[in-house]
């Protein structure tokens, strides 16, 4: 491609100037301009035809110098910057002083030493569709910060809007407010490349794409509650534009959109598909790879129309080219709903072969591996001590209350969540098991847990819905609890009521039971034989994750091993 070749010095006369502008073939068809440089080739300003007409007007004669119409505070760019940086710098400029981004038609290239370099149109540096918009995500939790951090990641100006003052603060310190994988670096490197406006109530009117990311939880009756998604619209609603796009990435019932959605955005006057455009697009990351996920995973988008789905895949273009379109907004809805509740049904029957082997006593992981063991139409899960988590907790209710809505009654979400839910309880009878065969008072014991997150692998610091915690909510004396996470902060824990552990040798000492509730590679790691010498006599050491052989442990004298469907067959004679 030919470079830009219009350029006059301070000195040229109008006439011939006017001559040079509209030979706009062989400068790409760039037209109506000219730059102004010195002996050296440094840009000295520019002028377009418009400062001409207006110098004529202001009674210059086509005979005088260009000198007196140039604009000498040009906005140049240095070549070497990527598209992406280039675009940055010019929104920010335009957001810093309030210029129109007609301003920035043509953009000006120079090198390091401010010297001519060449002349492009701002259509061959954004997609005016998507990266010269400013992108608005609501509400910051797992879900929108993860979102927010990743788009800016790839360049794209973000403002992350969240109610919460002491979430905004931390995070305009730099500081997550949850444990991610990668995140706080991610939110250090963006502060100096690209950084996010972090706010509690961004008024303004600029917003060019919002993304909706707020909480959709349940009530005591598992009815998905819909306050943040009717307020979040409202919001939106006010200060709704032509050619604005809305996202929504909250996981919701189907039919949310167009039934609740819908008709609170109508009440902005404008029309859906046609001044603006709607879209739902389902969050599908793993806490601990979201970061990764928002790149490798397909992107589900379903829109109103075409128009706006075609809107909501190019802006995901950015993040990953697995761009999977379905063919309604309830269908985008529905894939988030299936997808876990598929997730927490697997488990529930691991668990549930569990629960069964419990009263065989038969160790239910090595029954499992047994049965997948070169078996090509398994695998069956391993069961675990219960499955916490925010979305497999409420998810499958809500995939229950959208078939309900539609006429057919389901009982699979429901059966695994009551499975899955109720680890907890499983756990406190392996203990409460344990104490009438030693004759040992639960409400005197010293309980060591390990693992308070509801997962340890990807690692999290969540324990919303965690089975640890609604353990610690039914055992009867907290304060004789004491736990150790390597992911968990130690305020958090103590926020439970329970002990804090630094040394995770050290919550093994005087300790009549240790628990081990999640599958952080840490939770192993330590010596086996030291650990057990610390506890008191006959001690029960529950191995929810099998991550220690049976055998092994047995081979201690008075220990009673557990894990999902069996104990060890001790009794208080045998100590």
């Amino acid at each position: 491609m030919s470079k830009f070749t219009t350029l006059i010095k301070r000195n040229t006369k109008i006439k011939d100037a006017v001559q040079l502008m509209n030979s706009c073939e062989q400068n790409n068809y760039i037209a109506g301009i000219a730059v102004v440089i010195d002996d050296e080739s440094r840009v000295v300003g520019v002028v377009t035809d418009g400062d001409i007409r207006q110098g004529i007007c202001n009674g210059l004669e086509i005979d005088h110098e260009i000198e007196k119409v140039i604009n000498f505070s040009p906005f140049t760019l240095n070549f070497r910057l990527s598209k992406q940086q280039m675009y940055q710098r010019i929104v920010r400029q335009i957001k810093l002083h309030s210029f129109h981004s007609r301003r920035y038609n043509e953009v000006i290239l120079v090198d390091d030493e401010q010297k001519f370099s060449d002349l492009i149109l701002m259509s061959d540096i954004i997609d005016n569709q998507i990266d010269g918009k400013l992108i608005g995500v609501y509400g910051l939790g797992f879900v929108g910060l993860t979102l927010a951090s990743t788009l800016a990641e790839s360049g794209l100006i973000v403002v992350g809007i969240d109610p919460n003052p002491s979430v905004i603060d931390r995070l305009q310190k730099g500081q997550p407010h949850f444990f991610e994988n990668g995140l706080e670096q991610l939110l250090s490197s963006l502060a100096e490349s690209n950084p996010i406006e972090f706010t509690t109530n961004y008024s303004d009117s600029d917003i060019d794409i919002h993304i909706v990311c707020v909480g959709t939880p349940i009530g005591a009756d598992s009815q998905p509650d819909l306050k943040y998604i009717r307020e979040v619209s409202a919001s939106i609603a006010q200060r709704l534009r032509k050619d604005n796009l809305i996202i929504f990435r909250s996981t919701l019932p189907v039919g949310t959109m167009r039934k609740v959605v819908m008709p609170i955005l109508a009440q902005s006057g404008l029309t859906i598909g046609e001044d603006f455009f709607l879209a739902f697009a389902p969050e599908r990351t793993v806490e601990g790879q979201a970061l990764q996920e928002l790149r490798s995973l397909p992107q589900i988008v379903g829109g109103y129309n075409q128009a706006s789905v075609d809107l909501t895949a190019k802006l995901f273009s950015k993040l990953t080219d697995k761009i999977v379109e379905v063919e309604s907004l309830e269908a985008a809805e529905m894939v988030k709903l299936i997808n876990n509740t598929y997730r927490d049904l697997v488990f529930s029957f691991a668990n549930e072969v569990a629960n069964i082997c419990d009263g065989l006593n038969i160790n239910a992981f090595k029954l499992i591996e047994a049965s997948n063991e070169r078996y090509p139409r398994n695998p069956i899960p391993r069961p675990s001590p219960g499955v916490g988590g925010i979305c497999l907790s409420k998810d499958p209710f809500l995939y229950t209350s959208t078939a309900v809505a539609g006429g057919y009654k389901p009982i699979l979400g429901e059966a695994s969540r009551k499975i899955n839910a109720n680890g907890h309880v499983y756990v406190y009878d392996r203990i409460k098991k344990y104490c009438d065969v030693v004759d040992k008072d639960i409400k005197q014991i010293k309980i060591f847990l390990i693992g308070m997150a509801f997962k340890g692998l990807p690692e999290t610091s969540d324990i919303r819905e965690s089975m640890s915690l609604k353990l610690v909510e039914i055992l009867p004396v907290v304060e004789n609890i004491y736990v150790k996470d390597f992911v968990v902060s130690n305020r958090d824990i103590e926020a439970t009521g329970c002990h804090a552990v630094v040394n995770i040798i050290a919550g093994f000492y005087s300790a009549d039971v240790v628990l081990i509730m999640n599958n952080h590679n840490l939770n192993s790691r330590f010596d086996l034989a030291k650990a057990i010498a610390l506890m008191n006599p006959a001690p029960l050491f529950f191995d929810g994750w099998n991550m220690f052989d049976q055998r092994e442990v047995e081979l201690y004298k008075n220990v009673y091993y557990a894990t999902m469907g069996y104990m060890t067959a001790r009794t208080k004679e045998d100590i």
